[in-house]
């Protein structure tokens, strides 16, 4: 175990200093002229790792060393550039993802409705698990890790910058490293969670390996009765240390516990909030987010479809940037330019 009197700063000094030395912080070649490294090996992303660690620097190296090669080995950086859009979509409906609001501390809220997790769901997923065809054209047919990592990258690489970058918080300048997940698992059933039993698995080995401390808590929703039993087999298919991080909320604590946590504008309608939540729908940005943006088109301050990137200009503007391919044709248009602090809304 790691030693909890250690300094965060110096841990973290030493820390990047021995990735350096391993070749983990070398340029990457997928990465595009202006690309930033958020979400990739800044001091945000390793300060997780250690913190996963308990700070322990030797066991923290060894897991960022198996998180990179893992990365590497899927080509998620060039993958990331080459998706499909509607492949990414149709990904974004099968994992908890970004509504574009986020709580009173400021971390993005990722929203899951388990009835979308049916069988048909669930085949495709197999079907798309292990493509042979993704190793050697990626931007063709990515398997589903591929499109997973994708989906992830896109938490990590922009929607926790973006959300950082927001003061309208008590905690100004810290970073937002962890994320909210809400879950309505209102519907699930015996044989549906006995269904996602490699999903579950799957999804959470991913999560603490490659994306560890990225999770602030899972608020599942509106358990049924029944729900004990189900927990009693579904949590040997998940990690851990993501298992213990979920908070079980019967319907008539949902709204109570939500509210404590998340302004009422901001929570899903289906529990008992003003905000109008489709399954996979793209992120609604909140006022605050809207006010931090310099929009290229003013009359459309939104998100579109696919994966979105930071890049930064010749200037040192950072810049949103839909990347993803359009009938085979890679993107590369600025949605907005990023204020600067001294000039954002409050």
């Amino acid at each position: 175990m790691g030693d909890t009197t250690i300094d965060p700063a110096a841990a973290l000094a030493a820390f990047r200093a021995s990735c350096a030395q391993q070749g983990l912080l070398t340029p990457r070649d997928s990465l595009a002229d202006g690309d930033v490294s958020d979400g990739l090996d800044d001091d945000a992303t390793l300060l997780r790792f250690l913190e996963a660690r308990k700070m322990d620097a030797t066991a923290a190296l060894q897991q960022f060393q198996e998180a990179t090669q893992y990365r590497t080995d899927k080509r998620v950086l060039r993958v990331y550039d080459l998706i499909s859009v509607e492949d990414h979509d149709e990904t974004r409906k099968l994992y908890p993802h970004w509504t574009g609001r986020r709580d009173r501390r400021g971390m993005p809220l990722l929203m899951l409705d388990v009835v979308h997790l049916n069988a048909a769901a669930m085949a495709g997923w197999r079907k798309t698990r292990d493509t042979s065809q993704a190793s050697q054209t990626p931007s063709i047919v990515p398997d589903m890790a591929q499109r997973a990592f994708v989906h992830f990258d896109g938490l990590t690489r922009c929607v926790l910058p973006l959300c950082a970058a927001v003061r309208d918080r008590s905690d100004g300048p810290v970073p937002i490293t962890r994320s909210v997940y809400v879950v309505d698992a209102s519907t699930v059933s015996i044989r549906q969670a006995w269904d996602l039993r490699d999903f579950a698995q799957e999804i959470s080995g991913m999560l603490a390996t490659c994306y560890p401390e990225t999770i602030d808590r899972i608020l599942v929703c509106n358990i049924p009765f029944f729900f004990a039993r189900i927990w009693s087999f579904m949590k040997r298919f998940m990690d851990p240390i993501t298992a213990a991080k979920l908070v079980m909320l019967p319907s008539a604590d949902v709204y109570p516990t939500l509210v404590g946590l998340i302004d009422h504008e901001d929570i899903p309608r289906q529990f008992g909030g003003a905000f109008n939540y489709t399954h996979a729908m793209l992120p609604d940005l909140d006022p605050g987010l809207r006010q931090r943006l310099s929009w290229t088109d003013p009359t459309r301050e939104e998100l579109p479809p696919g994966p979105i990137k930071w890049m930064v200009n010749s200037q040192g503007e950072r810049r949103l940037v839909a990347t993803g391919t359009t009938d085979g044709l890679q993107r590369a248009e600025e949605i907005a330019v990023l204020h600067p602090v001294e000039s954002a809304s409050a």
